[in-house]
């Protein structure tokens, strides 16, 4: 590989990954590029852009360009009420119609649901179990429930659910 299409991999590496980024680890993937070099370049691409590499001692990060923060802030408090809405709608549908798959849930929605669904999954608050989601037993009992069945109205929504999937 030369040095443009490693440049370009780099890239992709940050965007499609959501977290830190061991140095050593870039290093051992990168084997015989100067991983410096490589961020220097990427970083230089990135100028005109809203994001950036950066390092924090032994860990590479894409971030945001603090110029940018206030901005952010706002768009997400806009749009928090929205997210907030569409995980309290997957966190029912699992609640009431579980175990359930990912393309029941997707029908009964509408719209895809694995970002979601993979936020829950991040936080503990629901569990797989093969094709199969379910709240997490430290979710139900956070709720004060020991099982689905003892969450309020479970039977009514339950049956409402099944006839729909």
């Amino acid at each position: 590989m030369d040095k443009d299409l490693a440049v370009k991999i780099l890239e992709a590496i940050f965007l499609a990954s959501r977290r830190k980024i061991k140095k050593t680890i870039l290093i051992q993937f990168f084997y015989g590029f100067d991983l410096e070099e490589l961020i220097a370049l990427a970083n230089k691409k990135f100028q005109d852009t809203g994001f950036f590499i950066y390092e924090d001692g032994e860990t590479f990060e894409l971030v945001t360009r603090p110029e940018l923060y206030k901005y952010l802030i706002n768009f997400f408090d806009f749009e928090e009420n929205e997210i907030i809405q569409e995980i309290l709608e997957v966190l029912a549908i699992i609640a009431y119609g579980g175990p359930i798959s990912l393309r029941e849930i997707n029908k009964l929605r509408g719209k895809k649901s694995a970002l979601v669904l993979k936020e829950l999954l991040n936080n503990g608050f629901v569990k797989k179990e093969k094709n199969y989601y379910r709240l997490s037993y430290e979710f139900l009992k956070a709720l004060g429930a020991h099982t689905e069945k003892d969450l309020p109205d479970y039977q009514d929504l339950h049956k409402e659910i099944q006839d729909k999937k």
